[in-house]
C-alpha cells in the first residue's frame, strides 16, 4: 500500500497565501467587560448544610435579644429602651462574630446583606463590588451630607453568664467597630494558648475628649475586663468555669 507523502508548497503558493490572509479584515476586539462583569464575584459558599436550612427558614443575623449604644453613652436592649447593668457579665461568643455589609432598602423592604462569619472564612467583599457608586443618588445623613447606602457592620453575640440569655451587640460606626476589633484581638491572641476559652466582659461607657470643642465628650462602647484592679495586678484569673456551650472563660489581660 502506498503511503501518502504531503507536498511542499512552492515559493509563489507561499507568496499567494501570504497575500490571501493579508487581504482579509482584521478581527474586531473583543467587547469591553461591563461593569458588572467585572465586579461580580461568586464567592464561597462556607456555610454548614444546617446553617444553609437555618438562613432559608429564619434569615435573620441577630441572635436573641439586640443590644444598642446610646447616644447618651449607655448600652441598651432595643427591645425595651432599658439600660444594660454595667456589672453584668457576658460570655463573648467571638467565634460566632459576623462582618460584612448591609444596605437598607426601606421602609417594608429585607435589607440586603454581605455578611458571613469571621472565624469561618468569610472573605468580606471591598465597597467597590457592591454598586450604588453614584454618590449623587445617595440619601442625606444626619450631617446633611450623601451617605453610603452600604453599612460595614460587625456583630457581636454575648452570653449573660448568670442567666445565660443571648444578645447580639452591633457595631456600626468606626469608633464602635475600633472597641470590637480590640476586644477580637485578645480572643485571637487567647486562643493561640488556650483555644477552648472565651473572653468575659462587663459591658461599660469609654469615651475621648473631640478637638473640636463644640462637639465636647464623645462617648463610645467599651468591653471591659470583669477582674477587679487589684487582681489584675496579682495576675489572678478569677474563677473559671463552664458555660453552656462547654466553653470555658477567660478574662481580658
Amino acid at each position: 500500500m502506498n503511503t501518502p507523502t504531503s507536498r511542499i508548497p512552492t515559493a509563489a503558493q507561499v507568496l499567494a497565501r501570504q497575500k490571501a490572509d493579508h487581504a482579509k479584515p482584521p478581527a474586531p476586539p473583543p467587547a469591553p467587560a461591563s461593569a458588572a462583569q467585572m465586579t461580580a464575584v461568586a464567592l464561597p459558599d462556607t456555610r454548614t448544610e444546617v446553617q444553609k436550612y437555618l438562613d432559608e427558614i429564619a434569615p435573620a443575623a441577630v441572635v436573641g435579644r439586640l443590644v444598642k449604644f446610646s447616644k447618651d453613652g449607655q448600652f441598651i436592649t432595643a427591645d425595651d429602651g432599658e439600660p444594660v447593668s454595667d456589672v453584668a457579665e457576658f460570655v463573648v461568643l467571638a467565634d460566632e462574630t459576623l462582618v460584612g455589609w448591609i444596605k437598607f432598602s426601606g421602609a417594608g423592604e429585607p435589607p440586603d446583606r454581605r455578611l458571613g462569619l469571621l472565624y469561618g472564612g468569610f472573605k468580606m467583599p471591598p465597597r467597590d463590588t457592591l454598586g450604588d457608586d453614584d454618590q449623587s443618588a445617595w440619601d442625606n445623613g444626619l450631617n446633611g451630607l450623601p451617605e453610603d447606602p452600604w453599612r460595614h457592620q460587625v456583630y457581636v453575640v454575648l452570653q449573660n453568664v448568670e442567666s445565660g440569655e443571648l444578645y447580639t451587640y452591633i457595631a456600626s460606626s468606626q469608633t464602635a467597630r475600633r472597641s470590637v476589633g480590640h476586644l477580637l484581638r485578645h480572643y485571637d491572641r487567647m486562643r493561640r494558648t488556650h483555644p477552648d476559652e472565651y473572653p468575659v466582659v462587663r459591658l461599660k461607657a469609654g469615651g475621648f475628649q473631640h478637638r473640636d470643642e463644640r462637639v465636647g465628650w464623645v462617648p463610645t462602647p467599651a468591653f471591659a475586663d470583669r477582674r477587679s484592679p487589684a487582681e489584675r495586678r496579682h495576675g489572678q484569673a478569677g474563677h473559671v468555669t463552664r458555660c453552656r456551650l462547654r466553653r470555658r472563660r477567660s478574662f481580658l489581660a
